[in-house]
């Protein structure tokens, strides 16, 4: 019988792309990060999976990790899905849900002499979104559906919007912020037929007002950018997550192994912060 898991790594991932740029994982890079992942014998846990780790309902594998991916950039579903599908790996998306659009699915490469539509860096990424061009950089609901049994789909609110940063006055903040995590919920239930529980929250902000406000709203697991070591003690409302960098591949390896034992984890978050 195999040994549960003393800690669960989370990974954070936004763009895996040809385009280098913030926060982007070449397609190579991220390839060799997934045939560690599957060589190694890491158990890829759904978003419920790993709530039922934190609250005790579930007996994650002793080396078991969840993988996600912010935002929901189409290059997601042309350079990151293969990849997880070729090593039978599961992963997340934390979706904008206002973001996504309508339309088929794009081909891939195999599929069309002409490639894959552009998939820029980060900074072009979020200038196409402001100029009313997110379907140029954007998943479409089509490419959500096609990707279903191997990613999942949950909430990064439905406007990615920084309500602290909008309103002064505390009450219309807290209105906004319900109705878009609402807005998002909603869409999640229309388009792919169920609720989410899950939130992460956009540029990792959050206070006990959001928190409480989340709450109310049917979320259970809040997903932040604190890079610290996810226990069967860990409060669902304060999950960590680990920046996945483009780097060799010793890097990777050593924060699988830290970040999957508690003690060791604790030492080296507390040592280099978060």
């Amino acid at each position: 019988m195999r040994r549960a898991a003393q800690a669960v790594p989370v990974l954070m991932y936004h763009h895996v792309s040809p385009a280098p740029g913030l926060v982007t994982v070449s397609p190579e890079s991220f390839r060799r990060q997934m045939a560690h992942l599957a060589h190694a014998g890491y158990t890829p846990l759904t978003a419920d999976q790993f709530l039922g780790f934190l609250e005790g309902s579930y007996a994650a594998p002793r080396k078991s990790v969840l993988i996600t991916f912010d935002d929901g950039y189409l290059d997601n579903y042309a350079f990151a899905f293969p990849v997880l599908k070729a090593f039978g790996l599961r992963a997340t998306i934390f979706a904008v849900t206002g973001w996504l659009g309508d339309g088929p699915v794009r081909r891939d490469r195999l599929e069309t002499e002409k490639g894959w539509p552009d998939c820029p860096n980060h900074r072009a990424c979020m200038e196409a979104v402001a100029g009313a061009q997110a379907d140029r950089v954007m998943l479409r609901w089509s490419e959500v559906e096609a990707m279903q049994g191997v990613v999942e789909v949950h909430s990064h609110t439905h406007t990615h919007t920084r309500w602290d940063k909008v309103h002064a006055d505390e009450r219309q903040r807290d209105a906004a912020l319900a109705q878009d995590l609402a807005d998002s919920r909603e869409t999640l239930r229309a388009r792919l037929g169920y609720a989410s529980a899950h939130l992460c929250w956009p540029q990792g902000y959050f206070d006990a007002r959001y928190q409480a406000i989340a709450r109310a709203t049917g979320y259970r697991a809040l997903y932040t950018t604190d890079k610290h070591v996810n226990t069967g003690s860990t409060a669902p409302e304060d999950v960590g997550r680990i920046v996945i960098k483009d780097r060799r591949d010793a890097w990777f390896a050593r924060r699988m192994w830290l970040y999957s034992h508690a003690r060791w984890g604790r030492i080296y978050t507390a040592l280099r912060g978060k």
